[in-house]
This record gives C-alpha cells, sequence and structure tokens, in this order.
C-alpha cells in the first residue's frame, strides 16, 4: 500500500471549505482504482492541513499524480496557494 501526503497552510477563510470540498469529491476518488483510503487532518492554531490518500499500488497512486485523473488532493487544494503545498509519497510499511 502506498500513501501520497500533502502538507499545507490554510488562509484566514479556515478550513469549512476545505472541508466541504473533500466531502463532494470524496464519493468519486472511492470509484477510482486501488483507492484505500482517505484522510483530512486539521490543526485549527497553526492552520495546518494534512491530506493523506491510500492506494492499493503505486501506479495507482501515481495515475493520479501523472494528471491522466486529478487526485482529490488537487481538486481540494486547487485554490490554496501552490507555493504552501508539499508533496510526498510513502510505502506504508504496518497498517492497523
Amino acid at each position: 500500500m502506498f500513501a501520497r501526503v500533502i502538507t499545507t497552510q490554510v488562509g484566514n477563510e479556515g478550513f469549512d471549505d476545505l472541508i466541504r470540498s473533500a466531502d463532494q469529491e470524496l464519493p468519486a476518488a472511492r470509484q477510482r482504482p486501488g483507492f484505500a483510503g482517505y484522510y483530512l487532518l486539521t490543526d485549527d492554531s497553526t492552520g495546518m492541513v494534512v491530506v493523506i490518500s491510500l492506494w492499493q499500488t503505486r501506479e495507482d497512486m501515481d495515475a493520479v499524480a501523472e494528471g491522466t485523473e486529478r487526485g482529490i488532493h488537487d481538486d481540494v487544494l486547487s485554490g490554496n496557494d501552490s507555493d504552501s503545498l508539499r508533496l510526498e509519497t510513502y510505502e506504508v510499511a504496518l497498517h492497523a
């Protein structure tokens, strides 16, 4: 399993729009090949957001990142300042 992780900072508008957008995008994301889970983590005190999506294979994850299909991260965070976005990918070594 693989994880696509994006961290960013939200502006003054807060998390409401971000959460609403993610909630609207999740049904389509669940239909993508290899989709295995999704987390949207927020910190009110810093304005930081961490978005994690889980994928069965690296190929499934890469298909979203390559633009053949926009990922939920891209759709939800598209209005954010791209300079603050940080994308990382990981292999999941342990899942409970």
